[in-house]
């Protein structure tokens, strides 16, 4: 009798509570049929399932972090990789040109096993109902690995049936790529047959699950992905890239999902704390918070991440740390409480403007910032987060910079000595901040052990706010301004910034609100891709990331009255971090030889 292993590794899967789904033994030998005539052999073959997916989370990077520093967050305009290794650390480099196949994926094993496991399904000795319920979540995992395809090459083959190999004729396995419009419709049909199936809410073990309104905030997150291309991008290739359609009916059904999750009356924008600051922090923070319609957990001792590990500012660091660090134009990007753009003022007809305290510089920001950045002297844990440049003197207008940590001097009338770089930096060589900041979101101060693998945060895939701000984008494009202003003023509201009117509301408010709320999040560098305003082209406000040059504000200590001034630094030079370049032919990734070679059927994309 054949034989298959399965190896269900539980310290790895834990997209869902331990309890129930995960009730069988660790390893298990199963007769390949009778598996499925289990119901806890059929939940754990799910279960892996659930694990293979590529969430693009904390662990999502180009190779291991210390070395490539290549991320999403990096990718973008969010930060730069604070070490000096990668593509994006110094290396030399005045600029970098993004690599053909950077965040590449190819998941058609996966596809292969959904497929597989859609048509042994029918083996099972389960109810009608639950089978039903199983191959809907099914479905959903492979509209997944389709959605994280098509966002990457546009057109792919579309395999919805196991491929059955027959001796000889190896060429009858090659398939063709689909046209990109009909992946993105292929999802769309997916989630909404398989809504009505899902149960409306997972039980407390089950959380992770994906539920109706998960499978609905797939889909509204795709259509909008797809009116975007349809309306910005350009159809080559006969369809297989680009999108030859109207874009009004995807944001349509992008405004209607996200509505079905809002009105669900499931989710709540999380409201726990008076703070606005504390909050925000606090959400992701919460494993049992109300927002998250879905999401990826870590459970320790068995399943842990190094995001706080990686993350810690320098002075506090035990092991890599510094991580990635926000620019300063992410940081201006964060409005005032009044609504005012965020640019931060530091000089008055060319005069530093002096600050008693280094935040003083922010006061009146929004105040996801002071939860999403630790800015400088923030504080952290027991301590403060102690960035300096150097020390600037008033009456002779002159900047000393520190070269590295150890440099030291004194302020008019004092005898002890302070380090001119704060010692978390700023300098511009070895590993503390380069750009004056550190990556706040998520991080957990409250943990003890900062070792690798001892974090456990888990990652929202899909929230409720992120629907708010879908509906937001799509009614705009619709030409909705009212229900827009009413979406976006959701999100608004519960970060503590003054409400838009009709009036004020625009597309570029939007997505500024998309940037700051959804940041660290893997959004912006597929928005900024999907909007088509990456690489230089007829948009004005196109060229976001090309060129990209690194920017980063550096505090100085006055050495007359010990308060501070503020520079804004610019360039490869300045902030000694390569600027970034996007080509237009990186809208779509490049397939891989392998690909190519074992699917002569496979049309390279357009550039490459």
């Amino acid at each position: 009798m054949k034989q298959v292993k399965y190896i269900f590794l539980f310290l790895g899967i834990l997209l869902v509570s331990c309890d129930g789904f995960f009730d069988v033994e660790l390893t298990a030998f199963i007769d390949d049929s009778e598996a499925w005539k289990d119901e806890k052999a059929v939940n754990a073959i799910l279960a892996d399932a659930y694990a293979r997916i590529n969430h693009e989370d904390f662990s999502y990077f180009e190779g291991y972090w210390a070395y490539s520093q290549l991320n999403l967050s990096s990718a973008s305009d969010e930060t730069y990789p604070s070490r000096q290794q990668g593509e994006f650390g110094i290396g030399g480099k005045t600029q970098v040109i993004f690599g053909d196949t950077w965040f590449y994926m190819w998941p058609y094993d996966q596809i292969r096993n959904c497929n597989e496991m859609i048509r042994k399904l029918a083996l099972s000795e389960m109810d009608n109902v639950r089978k039903e319920q199983i191959k809907a979540e099914i479905r959903f995992i492979r509209a997944y690995h389709y959605f994280l395809l098509v966002k990457r090459f546009g057109g792919v083959p579309l395999i919805k049936e196991v491929q059955e190999y027959q001796p000889g004729n190896a060429e009858a396995l090659e398939v063709p790529r689909s046209k990109e419009q009909e992946i993105w419709d292929f999802i769309a049909a997916e989630t909404d047959t398989i809504a009505s199936v899902l149960p409306e809410k997972q039980s407390a073990a089950n959380r992770n699950r994906v539920s109706r309104y998960a499978a609905y905030a797939l889909k509204s997150r795709a259509m909008l992905y797809a009116a975007s291309i349809a309306r910005y991008g350009k159809p080559e290739l006969n369809g297989l890239v680009g999108i030859d359609a109207q874009p009004e009916k995807y944001w349509e059904a992008a405004a209607t999902a996200a509505d079905s999750v809002i009105q669900s009356g499931y989710y709540h924008l999380y409201n726990q704390y008076p703070d606005k600051a504390v909050n925000y922090n606090r959400l992701f923070l919460d494993k049992n918070n109300e927002e998250y319609i879905w999401a990826k957990e870590y459970h320790l001792p068995e399943l842990g991440h190094s995001f706080d590990y990686m993350t810690t500012p320098y002075g506090f660091a035990n092991g890599y740390g510094c991580g990635q660090t926000p620019t300063l134009e992410f940081v201006e990007s964060y409005e005032y409480i009044d609504g005012s753009t965020g640019e931060l003022p530091v000089e008055k007809d060319a005069t530093p403007l002096q600050y008693t305290h280094p935040l003083d510089l922010f006061a009146g920001k929004d105040p996801r910032l002071f939860a999403s950045v630790y800015l400088p002297m923030s504080k952290f844990k027991d301590g403060i987060v102690e960035i300096r440049r150097g020390m600037y003197s008033e009456t002779a207008q002159t900047w000393k910079a520190a070269s590295n940590l150890m440099d030291k001097a004194a302020l008019q009338g004092k005898k002890d000595s302070i380090t001119l770089s704060g010692k978390d930096g700023v300098i511009l060589t070895s590993d503390p901040t380069n750009t004056g900041f550190y990556q706040k979101k998520f991080y957990d101060e409250s943990r003890q052990d900062f070792s690798e693998n001892k974090s456990d945060q888990t990652w929202p895939l899909f929230r409720l706010a992120e629907m708010y701000l879908n509906k937001a984008e799509a009614e705009m494009e619709l030409g909705n301004k009212r229900k827009a202003a009413e979406a976006l003023n959701q999100v608004r509201e519960r970060a503590g910034i003054r409400l838009l009117t009709v009036d004020e509301i625009t597309l570029e408010r939007i997505r500024n609100e998309r940037r700051v709320e959804l940041a660290f999040e893997g959004h912006r560098f597929w928005d900024l891709r999907r909007w088509r305003v990456a690489a230089p082209g007829n948009d004005p406000h196109s060229g976001v990331l090309s060129p990209l040059h690194p920017t980063a504000l550096f505090p100085w200590i006055v050495y007359e009255n010990g308060k501070y001034v503020f520079t804004k630094a610019s360039g490869a030079l300045e902030v000694q971090k390569p600027g970034k370049i996007f080509l237009q032919r990186h809208y779509y990734l490049k397939f891989k030889p392998e690909e190519i070679n074992s699917n002569k059927k496979l049309i390279q994309n357009p550039g490459y």
